[in-house]
């Protein structure tokens, strides 16, 4: 599952430096690679005990001068070390502790989330790496805040629904009575109805990037026009009137395309706002 995204989807209130901790450690993507809770209390645990121990041989090497009992104490004292370090909350434990709720990894989806994700993600790119943004031509504040607002909104959706859906998966795995059926009813409609919004979301932001490509398109034809020249002086000199007849017609009807498919493109984006 991990080719689905090459980074967590951050919750865009984190700040940028922890949003690039958060993204930087693999660790997170593999979900469990870390030490559990009852591990790291066990190395704490031992290791203040190997503490204690290193300090009386310590103790013991001091008072007999005793070179075996120092030698036995340092290499006690330094197990203490690397097990008490390993027994600390690595980086990536104490941003869950921090933002636990921030941060969305494949772990937390299913395959159907991951699919919706994975078209609302590369809807998100495809607006990114267009030339009408990156020359500035569309809605700024739609592509540098809306859309990661929006791709957040739908990761959050996507993970709830996953944990709906286990807990109703977990009720219909026991008797299904028609008391627990009263109660499952509703409660699968309203996740059914979740899910139809969620997916009219991503919708939308492909219809966005699909009106992006179209503005693209119209710039590049527009783009084009600048050889027109060339082909005018082509014609001048065969005398073909009807020609440059046809080069105008197309110079306005494209500068008229590519006006059009900016503002599409810009009305889409901002639809996309939370109201």
């Amino acid at each position: 599952m991990e080719d689905w995204i090459d980074e967590p989807i951050v919750d865009p209130i984190v700040s940028e430096s922890d949003r690039q901790k958060i993204i930087s450690m693999p660790v997170l993507l593999r979900g469990s690679s870390e030490l559990s809770p009852r591990t790291r209390q066990f190395f704490t645990v031992s290791g203040y005990i190997a503490g204690v121990i290193g300090a009386f041989l310590a103790g013991v090497a001091i008072q007999s001068d005793s070179q075996y009992a120092a030698f036995v104490a340092v290499l006690a004292l330094i197990i203490a070390g690397l097990f008490v370090s390993n027994g600390r909350p690595g980086l990536a434990a104490r941003l869950q502790h921090l933002y636990g709720d921030c941060y969305i990894v494949p772990a937390d989806l299913d395959d159907s989330s991951l699919g919706l994700i994975r078209r609302a993600r590369k809807a998100i790119d495809s607006v990114s790496a267009s030339r009408v943004n990156r020359l500035g031509m569309l809605d700024d504040i739609a592509n540098d805040v809306v859309l990661p607002e929006k791709l957040w909104s739908i990761a959050r959706l996507l993970r709830t629904q996953v944990a709906l859906r286990a807990e109703q998966d977990e009720a219909m795995s026991e008797v299904v009575t028609p008391e627990l059926t009263a109660i499952l009813a509703p409660q699968q409609e309203a996740l059914n109805r979740s899910v139809a919004s969620v997916v009219k979301q991503v919708v939308e932001l492909e219809d966005y990037a699909n009106r992006v490509q179209e503005a693209d398109a119209a710039l590049r034809a527009h783009e084009l026009l600048k050889s027109n020249d060339k082909y005018r002086d082509l014609l001048a000199q065969t005398d073909d009137a009807q020609g440059l007849r046809n080069l105008t017609e197309q110079v306005n009807l494209l500068e008229s395309t590519l006006a059009k498919n900016l503002r599409d493109a810009i009305d889409a984006g901002q639809t996309l706002a939370t109201p």
